[in-house]
């Protein structure tokens, strides 16, 4: 076990301080807790693909909670995507963040009849109905990124929650938007960032006194061997576990406060 981690088990370093995140109950928590949430929205690969308009429609249908991924295009606007390229989804190399929204939209998802969405489109589809998980893609220019994200979300009526892989990006709205029910995400990372940050920091969430996470969400397929992870929830923590098959679903409702899910239909509520 790494040196800083078997002190901070133990609860005997000053440095373990650094993983531990807010305890401070959110009155959005109750909103989130015991609920399922569709990953990247319903999706099928075939006419609601992954991110698409279609997707977050049958994920509202069914009463689902909707996670989702946000990045900024080259002229500002807020799409929803994963990747760093169309590459997998578009069969296109072009970069979200050096392509424009209207290049964008040249390329539908998987030869479907859906094609990237706006965030506000998808903010408008919604319409408060499901509770949303926002995750915001980590990028070197974040502080733009935030600022445009919490300026769609601050005028939204519905339930959210932003979460990054990025803690600098949390602790961006720790400070402005300290309101706005954060978490962080994680999970075991096996590349240093581009910041060169080592893994084992990242892993296990040592810069969680920058983003003072409201919550934890941890990669289910790494959650039981993480000490640092089990050691949060056990301090009482709010956990979300991810992404969760059906074969994983009996375990994981037991071990979380929310799970985000892919590939089955599990009850909305568990």
């Amino acid at each position: 076990m790494h040196p800083f981690l078997s002190l901070a088990v133990l609860g005997i370093s000053a440095g373990a301080v650094s993983i531990l995140p807010s305890f401070q109950k959110h009155p959005l928590q109750s909103k989130f807790s015991r609920r399922t949430f569709a990953h990247r929205g319903l999706f099928d690969h075939l006419s609601r693909p992954e991110n698409s308009l279609a997707a977050f429609g049958a994920a509202v249908e069914h009463g689902y909670g909707i996670e989702l991924d946000l990045q900024m295009t080259a002229d500002g606007k807020i799409v929803v995507f994963h990747d760093e390229s169309l590459q997998r989804m578009c069969s296109t190399p072009l970069k979200i963040e050096q392509s424009t929204f209207a290049e964008l939209q040249k390329h539908p998802l998987l030869n479907s009849d859906q094609t990237i969405p706006l965030f506000s489109e998808v903010l408008q589809l919604v319409d408060g109905k499901v509770p949303l998980i926002v995750e915001i893609k980590s990028t070197e220019h974040y502080e733009p990124l935030c600022l445009k994200v919490y300026d769609l979300l601050r005028r939204y009526p519905g339930n959210y929650c932003v979460e990054s892989m990025n803690p600098m990006m949390m602790g961006w709205f720790a400070k402005n938007a300290p309101q706005v029910m954060r978490g962080q995400l994680a999970t075991r990372f096996r590349e240093k960032s581009a910041a060169m940050v080592p893994t084992a920091a990242l892993s296990n969430m040592m810069f969680n006194f920058l983003s003072k996470p409201n919550f934890i969400a941890y990669d289910h397929k790494y959650a039981d061997s993480n000490h640092v992870f089990q050691l949060l929830k056990s301090l009482g923590a709010m956990t979300v576990g991810w992404t969760i098959r059906e074969q994983d679903y009996q375990d994981a409702i037991g071990k979380y406060d929310a799970i985000i899910f892919e590939g089955f239909l599990p009850p909305v509520r568990y």
